[in-house]
């Protein structure tokens, strides 16, 4: 069961699904889609775009480290930076991109996240 204060609904074809914050590894974006991905493996299709869930109180943590990708930091195993380009490894093995201009707010950010973790 889920409760309403770590969770988020999402609107797709399915009834409604809410999965914990803590479920969500991280959004992508497809256009006018996003792209739910799960610590589980799933994907969940929304028809809302991600600049709608990066403005959404639930997920006020995530990151937004690239146009396409809003993560949750909880995944994040290692930040890479070499020169211009950086890219951030989950948990899961995947490596996302990070954004040339977002690179020094997503490495404060980490940084701070590690922090509150310790």
């Amino acid at each position: 069961m889920y409760s309403r204060s770590n969770s988020l609904t999402l609107a797709d074809m399915m009834p409604l699904k809410t999965p914990e914050n803590n479920e969500i590894t991280y959004l992508e974006a497809d256009i006018n889609y996003t792209i739910f991905h799960l610590k589980n493996g799933t994907k969940i299709v929304s028809s809302f775009t991600l600049k709608k869930y990066e403005t959404d109180a639930q997920l006020n943590d995530f990151l937004r480290v690239h146009k396409s990708f809003l993560l949750n930091p909880q995944f994040i195993k290692h930040f890479n930076k070499k020169g211009k380009k950086g890219t951030i490894q989950l948990t899961n093995g995947e490596v996302l991109e990070v954004s040339r201009r977002k690179l020094n707010m997503v490495k404060t950010k980490i940084n701070i996240h590690q922090n509150k973790n310790l």
